[in-house]
């Protein structure tokens, strides 16, 4: 994969400096640039101008759907649908790459996070970044009914995700607090004055 890669980088470079040297101006009596001879005419200038901008477009376009990224499973977007136990107020608590833990299972092409009673939930599958599409609903026998988590009747404040250190190396959490923007406000206020 390297040597490719510094085919097209060394393409790339000598392509740039070849359209910077044609069109410099030229000092009278120096002879014409190696790219174009003095009785090259404007429409071929043009062509190769524009042959030179469709290559280096191709080329970005092919980096762009081609080469792997630093961590690809990092940069997927996502969709999950978090499931909240009915009546639940307070801190909700997702920790990922638990060894032991239950993989998190997928319906409707959603990764479903069923938060138990506690409100901390462990798994063994891995945190995904980037563009969230997630839902939140109150779960109880009777079925689902979703939260809102923007607007007036927003219940869903304060998400945020992280690593923490711990006894058994660094892991990975999202969290996020259920409630009315009144209870959020008072546990954010009794977090700083406890510290």
């Amino acid at each position: 994969m390297l040597i490719p890669s510094l085919a097209i980088i060394l393409l790339v470079v000598v392509t740039l400096y070849s359209a910077i040297v044609s069109f410099r101006q030229r000092p009278e009596g120096e002879s014409a640039s190696w790219i174009f001879p003095d009785r090259t005419k404007a429409p071929v200038r043009i062509f190769v101008g524009i042959a030179t901008l469709l290559l280096l477009v191709g080329i970005g376009a092919w980096f762009r759907t081609n080469a792997p990224s630093i961590d690809s499973t990092k940069s997927a977007p996502r969709s999950w649908r978090f499931l909240i136990p009915e009546g639940y107020t307070g801190w909700v608590h997702v920790e990922f790459e638990i060894p032991g833990a239950p993989a998190l299972p997928a319906e409707d092409g959603q990764t479903v996070l069923k938060i138990p009673a506690s409100g901390t939930l462990k798994t063994s599958s891995p945190e995904q970044y980037g563009w969230a599409r997630d839902n939140y609903f109150f779960y109880s026998n009777d079925g689902v009914r979703p939260i809102a988590d923007s607007g007036p009747e927003r219940l869903i404040w304060g998400k945020l995700n992280g690593q923490a250190s711990g006894s058994s190396g660094k892991r990975a959490y999202e969290e996020f607090f259920v409630g009315t923007e009144q209870q959020f406000r008072s546990q954010i206020d009794g977090t700083k004055s406890k510290n």
